[in-house]
């Protein structure tokens, strides 16, 4: 949330520059990762110095949560969404890749470095993600069979959206989710043979 002072600047530049060091945060939290990533790192590259920079955020861990909670946020608001719309199957797994999709630089920066995950409010968030998933694609019983599976779409599908950058946005998604869907009906392998 942008603090009093941002709020009551009506020249755009405390958002604007807000808006340069989350784009500039997030390329070097994919170049380098949460972790190594220092606040000087990112003051050097804006050009600022580090209390500039601290003016703006004041912990890097309030600054890693401005970049990654939006998109986080985003996901659980449309699964709440889909929980009480009743979502078909086909629509649930689009909006969970177009989510993923327009969030991507975010999700690729926490598949590169899962730390980041550390500086945001998730309250056990892929448990929670998962058994959501497999609610809404399965309803209440599923077997476990189909919970692997469902587990396999919500990850596959995040991670084509997130790593599949030369492959055009259609395309993508009709292939992301029409594996989903394959996967999703498919039926079970037979258990593998005792060694």
């Amino acid at each position: 949330m942008e603090d009093e002072h941002a709020q009551r600047r009506r020249d755009g530049r405390v958002r604007d520059t807000r808006e340069r060091i989350h784009t500039v945060a997030l390329d070097l939290f994919i170049s380098r990762g949460f972790a190594k990533t220092t606040m000087q790192d990112i003051a050097d590259e804006l050009g600022l110095t580090k209390a500039a920079l601290y003016y703006h955020f004041p912990t890097k861990q309030a600054l890693v949560r401005s970049v990654v909670q939006p998109a986080v946020d985003e996901v659980n608001h449309f699964l709440a969404q889909a929980r009480e719309q009743g979502v078909p199957r086909r629509e649930l797994l689009e909006r969970f890749f177009d989510i993923n999709y327009a969030n991507r630089t975010v999700f690729l920066a926490l598949t590169l470095d899962p730390s980041g995950l550390a500086d945001v409010d998730l309250d056990n968030w892929i448990p929670h993600l998962a058994e959501t998933f497999q609610q809404l694609l399965l309803g209440p019983d599923p077997t476990n069979d189909q919970r692997v599976r469902v587990v396999m779409i919500a990850n596959g599908l995040s991670r084509v959206a997130t790593l599949f950058t030369d492959i055009p946005y259609d395309e993508l998604r009709a292939a992301a989710v029409n594996a989903a869907l394959q996967t999703l009906d498919a039926s079970p392998l037979p258990a593998a043979p005792d060694s």
